[in-house]
């Protein structure tokens, strides 16, 4: 399978993630939802996934890639299917909770599934380089997914937007179909599906070192998403001007991952992942003292480049560095970590905030980043 059909299934699969988590979120508002509801149903997408993806990744380990996939690809479908079959007037919110469910642990099996595929195709030396495609395509997928599905709603209604979505998820099953031949049926030995606790894979150091990595970089992403708009408010900049500082973020992460392909031919993983910490940690120490747009602005475009460029990085050396058979269920705990930053930090974000204020928590943050980028020099200056 090409790096190309590789990638096309990740956007189709990221697209049809994001547009649903934005079109549940306001269909349930249409109709009336509290604040709290819309929060249990954006959590679901995270949830699930959180508590079942060490052991997908187990699976993958040992069936190979195709049944992933398909069953990924099958739950999105019904996930999708779901609001749009049943009125919210008739069924009320349980559609939508059931679709939140089935639609992120497809897109969590599809996910690990791609990232195997990238890593297993390329040689060490070319796997920050590939993964880099596959975010820039979830960059992409990022932007597309909402507007589109802005689009739908405003002119069609939210539960033509949700048949839509099974439109991208016939494609995947059409590639899927298409490129069967070219899939492996079984990475793993049978020893790798014998029983082994969830977090057996921290006892190797390299492995820890990298999810330790993954932690704090979902712990920055979660945390810029979450306390800028209480920050930027607080200093009382208008919405559209809080808008524009988040696109300035994401438009740092899309720059930085076209130029990855060729930034990793010249540096490390680690070196890479040194200079995301500590450019996180500079970002997030300026950040609480500027109360106007245009520095606030630079403040996230910087930080942006420090996190978009960790993804690709850390793909490869999940992939470089977890023991032979046992790359899905490394991917398995960087999922487990990500989602469980989603569900939990917010929540922890907030608290936070209101004891301490957006300023104490921004620094805390600096401090730990600047701490764990001292580790991640001393990592990288290490041999290999």
């Amino acid at each position: 399978m090409t790096l190309f059909t590789i990638v096309t299934l990740n956007v189709l699969t990221h697209t049809t993630f994001v547009s649903a988590r934005m079109v549940g979120s306001l269909y349930a508002l249409a109709h009336g939802a509290s604040t709290f509801t819309v929060g249990v149903l954006m959590a679901l997408f995270a949830l699930v996934p959180m508590l079942v993806a060490v052991r997908a990744g187990r699976w993958l380990d040992a069936v190979g890639p195709f049944r992933p996939l398909v069953a990924g690809a099958a739950m999105i479908g019904a996930g999708a299917v779901l609001p749009a079959l049943f009125p919210y007037a008739t069924a009320d919110i349980a559609p939508l909770l059931v679709a939140a469910c089935l639609i992120g642990t497809g897109a969590m099996l599809i996910q690990q599934t791609t990232i195997h595929l990238v890593g297993e195709r390329a040689d060490a030396g070319r796997r920050a380089a590939d993964f880099s495609w596959i975010a820039v395509g979830a960059s992409v997928a990022g932007l597309v997914g909402p507007v589109a599905s802005g689009l739908l709603i405003d002119f069609v209604g939210h539960r033509a937007a949700f048949a839509a979505l099974t439109v991208l998820t016939l494609a995947n099953g059409a590639l899927l179909y298409v490129h069967r031949a070219h899939l492996p049926s079984r990475n793993a030995p049978a020893a790798a599906t014998e029983p082994r606790p969830m977090f057996d894979l921290l006892s190797v150091r390299e492995v820890r070192n990298v999810l330790i990595a993954v932690a704090l970089i979902s712990m920055s992403w979660d945390l810029q998403t979450f306390m800028m708009p209480v920050h930027g408010t607080a200093i009382g900049l208008s919405a559209s001007e809080i808008g524009l500082v988040l696109g300035c973020f994401a438009v740092a992460t899309f720059v930085i991952r076209l130029a990855m392909p060729a930034l990793s031919r010249r540096l490390s993983e680690w070196h890479v992942l040194t200079f995301t910490l500590f450019t996180a940690a500079l970002a997030f120490a300026l950040m609480p003292w500027f109360g106007s747009f245009l520095p606030l602005a630079g403040c996230a475009f910087l930080l942006g480049l420090g996190l978009g460029a960790a993804y690709p990085n850390v793909m490869s050396l999940v992939h470089g560095k977890s023991p032979p058979g046992r790359v899905g269920e490394a991917l398995g705990l960087r999922h487990l970590i990500m989602n469980g930053s989603h569900v939990l930090l917010p929540l922890v974000f907030g608290a936070a905030g209101s004891l301490l204020g957006a300023r104490v928590v921004f620094l805390l943050m600096a401090a730990v980043l600047l701490a764990a980028g001292i580790g991640a020099r001393r990592v990288a200056r290490s041999p290999a």
